[in-house]
Order: C-alpha cells, then sequence, then structure tokens
C-alpha cells in the first residue's frame, strides 16, 4: 500500500469521523430543541390546567356566596312577612270588640321593641349577607316603629267617644301605611341585590 492510498484512507476516515460527530452533534441539538419544545407544552399545559382550577374554584365560590346570600334573603323575606302579619294583627285589634283580640294586640304593642323589632333567631346569621342599604332600611322600620307602637297604644287603650276613636285610628292607619311602605322598600331593595328587579 502507497502513501497515497494510506493518506486517502486516512482522509476517509477522518470524513467518516467528521459526519458522525456532526450528525451526532446535529442530534443532539435536535433533541434538546424538542426537549425544550416538549417543556415549552409541559409548562402550557401546567399553566392552562392552573388557570382552569382558579375559573372552577372562583365559580364555585360565587355558587357558594350566591347560594348564602339567597337563603339570607329568603329568611329576611319570612322575617318581613311575620312583620306584615303582626302590624296587620295590631291594626285588626285597634278595631276590635273581642277583648281577647284586643289583648293579643296589646301584648304585642308591649312586645314590640322586644320581640317584633328583634331580629328572629333564624335570620340572626343572615343579616352578614344583606346589603348596607336593606341594614338602613331596617333601621327605618325601627325608627318608625315608635310612632306604630304610640299611635297602636292608643287606639288599644282610648276610653273617649267615638269621633276621637276614629281619629285615633286614622293616625294609626298612617302608621299602619308607613310601616307596610318601609317594608315595601326593604323587599325591593331585596330584589334589586338579588337582581331580580
Amino acid at each position: 500500500m502507497t502513501n497515497q492510498a494510506l493518506i486517502g484512507l486516512l482522509v476517509a476516515a477522518f470524513l467518516v469521523y467528521l459526519g458522525y460527530r456532526l450528525g451526532a452533534a446535529n442530534t443532539i441539538r435536535r433533541r434538546d430543541r424538542d426537549l425544550e419544545v416538549m417543556r415549552n407544552q409541559v409548562d402550557a399545559h401546567l399553566r392552562f390546567a392552573d388557570q382552569q382550577l382558579q375559573a372552577q374554584r372562583a365559580v364555585e365560590r360565587e355558587r357558594y356566596v350566591q347560594e348564602r346570600v339567597e337563603g339570607a334573603y329568603e329568611a329576611l323575606g319570612r322575617w318581613l312577612h311575620d312583620l306584615d302579619r303582626t302590624i296587620d294583627e295590631v291594626w285588626a285589634g285597634a278595631h276590635a270588640t273581642d277583648t281577647a283580640i284586643r289583648t293579643k294586640a296589646e301584648l304585642i304593642v308591649r312586645r314590640w321593641p322586644w320581640e317584633a323589632l328583634g331580629v328572629p333567631e333564624y335570620a340572626s346569621g343572615a343579616q352578614l349577607y344583606w346589603s348596607s342599604e336593606v341594614r338602613a332600611l331596617t333601621r327605618k322600620f325601627a325608627g318608625a316603629s315608635a310612632r306604630f307602637t304610640n299611635r297602636a297604644t292608643g287606639a288599644l287603650t282610648h276610653s273617649g267617644d267615638y269621633e276621637e276613636l276614629q281619629d285615633v285610628r286614622v293616625t294609626l292607619w298612617e302608621s299602619v301605611n308607613d310601616m307596610h311602605g318601609i317594608l315595601g322598600e326593604v323587599r325591593d331593595q331585596a330584589r334589586r341585590d338579588l337582581g331580580v328587579q
């Protein structure tokens, strides 16, 4: 074998080795690039899954709060209904000739500040979810209650003539209307708070 053949063989071996090394380097670069693409895809999927989880949690929290708010306003509605009936019982007692009905109305008026005005136990925790507007209107109702109870007491204990009694009943009727009007305002505000109106 001649020198030239030996040099040719060495050059060919070197070129094969160089091709092998270049191919291996190219494969490593392609693998690294593929790994980077896969890593980016995995990161994107994880971010997307996290965003979906956060959105789902927000929806569940919103649903939970909405259920609590609806329950709170349901308790408010029951209390308002009870107040309406109680006011009507006092009004009926002011016109009744039956002493049992009058006595019941007098008892309601005497206990009014503690029993009728106080938020009932079934609605006490619900107050946390009532809007500030609803709470302000319930305070307005409490203020109007003083006039109502004074006028109701006058109508229930009046011992004068029929004309005076009619005048006392007229002033009581004005208070009854005021009270029902404020309760109507509370209901309207509650509907707005719930998005019904």
